[in-house]
């Protein structure tokens, strides 16, 4: 047990829940930040017990010293009342005699009669009553100055001085401005872990201040409401539910409003984006992409042109769109436009009740910023239609983006796995330890590439999507995956030998039986570790993400630098283009390829068999 350590109350209860005998394993469970670790319970018992009684021989307490020290209670057991405590509470108009009182006081507690039980009842009592002076003197509350190792045991203090979390106060911005995921760049700590120190956390909010609702639960469960709680409204560069757009700027008397009362229930234009995206059904994620372009436009409008929404005009849209196009491409003495490009970039996944929030991770690609137009003008299109808004400006406005020069759009398809580089990624999966999370990526990785899923479909998928049909020529059967796709629209997708051969190894490892269909339905294919529950979209991200940087790593180290570039570019979705392209070039139909990958327009299957720049090099390069 470290030096310097302090003791809260939480500590005390801890210590006086032991010396009443209840279970070390509960009062670690309810009271410690190391939770259900037995031998670390039992040294914050040690450390307790030295302190306590130092604390009281300084006292010159020398009975209450050695009495603190000893475990008298022989388990969890309801305290005696006294003869007088049981007067009170079952006679107290004096209708027993006494001898009448005292017989049933013996029927109803028979252990009092027990010399050695109530010696021992007494006991307890004068350790209770001196831990409560003790305590008294004792207990104190952290502060934000605190260092961590104050308060947590070693090895919890130490994973968060690794994680420059040095201070209480630290710890509590890392949580306030990180949200419920604060914990996942410290090193061994877990969700379980960062769940118990928000608990310790709230428990001292008397000196420490509150804690946000976003530090106890993901954001995607919390209500819009509780959210815009988290901060005041603002008129700046925030999330659209903590947005204030100002009267004048509401919309209320736009130039482009349509005469009358509108089809919907909206008198601004923040309301009547809400009405416009409770129409919108489908996914989650496309419902994100158009909240997402809404929220751009209307922050732009108010902040950068100081209009309203519908107060714009043709050449305000068409001033957007080179906006979009331009914003972080250009250098600062370049930009044309009033607010700099700096205030919209932000971090990447900063979350939405982060002041650090903003509504740009970096530069937009072409078809990014023409999806965006789109959405856009299928915005406005739907204002006309529910008489919202008298015209759509977006049909004057053409949609190829003002692309800066020094930024030119790639002209072959560049994220993807080569062939080689594919086999290279397997042979390095086979080097990592046997354990759960490496059974994990066995699977994932050739599941995601054979299939082409998206992120948001791969967590989706579970044992009860599986189906398997006949073949048509002789025996055997063919397993099939049920995904639902963008826009509500289920597809059928193969699952080759090979990767239901690494499911069923993953499930073993799991603790699950090996054939998938013996298993509940709702058991996801990808799981977290140690759980039966889905990975997050976010989650499956950073995982692969990491492996991509490890292999990486490796290939570095070999000398072969170039070749690491691509792995550390790599993101998931990479793997749903390797496998369009690696079925192209084996001669696979495209249409069958748009099929397997559920692709709306085949003009988006075929960026995979319109190139011939390998075939070209290869060319040149025997002739030279």
């Amino acid at each position: 047990m470290q030096r310097n350590r302090k003791v809260g109350r939480h500590h005390l209860a801890f210590y006086r829940g032991w010396l009443q005998g209840i279970d070390l394993r509960d009062l670690a469970d309810r009271y410690l930040e190391t939770g259900l670790d037995l031998r670390l319970a039992k040294a914050t018992l040690a450390w307790l017990r030295d302190t306590l009684s130092q604390a009281a021989l300084r006292q010159g307490k020398r009975g209450e010293a050695r009495l603190l020290r000893l475990h008298l209670a022989t388990g969890q057991a309801p305290a005696i009342p006294s003869l007088e405590e049981f007067r009170e509470e079952n006679d107290p108009d004096g209708f027993y005699r006494e001898e009448e009182l005292i017989r049933l006081y013996l029927e109803r507690y028979p252990q009092a009669a027990d010399r050695k039980i109530r010696q021992r009842q007494r006991l307890i009592e004068r350790q209770l009553k001196a831990l409560d002076v003790l305590e008294r003197l004792l207990a104190t509350e952290p502060v934000p100055a605190d260092p961590v190792s104050a308060w947590f045991d070693k090895p919890v203090a130490d994973r968060l001085v690794l994680a420059d979390i040095p201070t209480i106060g630290t710890l509590l911005d890392r949580i306030r401005d990180r949200g419920y995921r604060w914990w996942i760049t410290v090193p061994k700590l877990g969700e379980k872990g960062a769940a118990r120190i928000v608990a310790w956390l709230r428990g001292y909010e008397s000196s420490l201040g509150p804690l946000p609702d976003h530090a106890t639960a993901p954001v995607r469960s919390l209500q819009t409401p509780l959210l815009v709680q988290a901060r005041d409204r603002e008129t700046a560069i925030v999330p659209i539910e903590a947005f204030a757009v100002p009267q004048r700027l509401s919309g209320e008397t736009g130039s482009n409003r349509h005469p009358g009362p509108p089809r919907i229930q909206a008198n601004n234009d923040h309301q009547a984006i809400e009405s416009w995206l409770a129409t919108k059904s489908g996914s989650p994620h496309t419902a994100r992409a158009y909240r997402k372009e809404a929220e751009r436009l209307l922050l732009w409008a108010v902040i950068e042109r100081q209009k309203a929404l519908s107060d714009l005009t043709v050449e305000d849209c068409a001033a957007y769109r080179d906006w979009l196009s331009l914003l972080g491409r250009v250098s600062p003495e370049q930009w044309p436009f009033r607010i700099a490009q700096s205030e919209w970039i932000g971090k990447r996944n900063t979350p939405r009740f982060s002041p650090n929030w903003r509504p740009f991770d970096g530069p937009l690609s072409a078809t990014s910023v023409r999806q965006a137009l789109t959405i856009l003008s299928g915005l406005f299109e739907w204002l006309v239609r529910v008489q919202y808004c008298a015209f759509n400006p977006w049909d004057a406005v053409g949609r190829k983006p003002a692309v800066s020069p020094d930024a030119p759009e790639d002209v072959e398809l560049t994220r993807v796995f080569s062939t080689g580089q594919w086999d290279y990624l397997m042979a390095f999966l086979d080097t990592l330890p046997a354990d759960e999370a490496a059974s994990r990526l066995r699977f994932t990785l050739p599941f995601a590439q054979a299939s082409g899923l998206r992120l948001s479909e791969l967590v989706d998928a579970s044992v009860g999507r599986l189906y398997t049909m006949p073949l048509k020529d002789g025996l055997g059967v063919r397993w099939m995956l049920k995904v639902l796709g963008k826009g509500g629209k289920w597809r059928a997708v193969p699952m080759p030998s090979r990767v239901m051969d690494r499911l069923r190894e993953y499930l073993a490892r799991r603790g699950l039986d090996p054939d998938p269909l013996a298993n509940p339905p709702e058991t996801p294919l990808i799981s977290r570790l140690g759980s039966q529950e889905p990975m997050t979209g976010s989650a499956l991200y950073k995982t692969l993400r990491t492996v991509f940087h490890q292999a990486a790593e490796s290939l570095a180290a070999d000398g072969k630098d170039q070749e690491a570039k691509a792995f550390r570019r790599a993101t998931v979705h990479w793997l749903r283009h390797t496998c369009g392209a690696h079925l192209a070039s084996s001669g696979v139909p495209v249409n069958l390829v748009q099929k397997l990958l559920g692709h709306a327009s085949l003009a988006t299957t075929s960026i995979y068999t319109e190139t011939d720049d390998e075939q070209l090099w290869s060319e040149l390069e025997s002739r030279v």
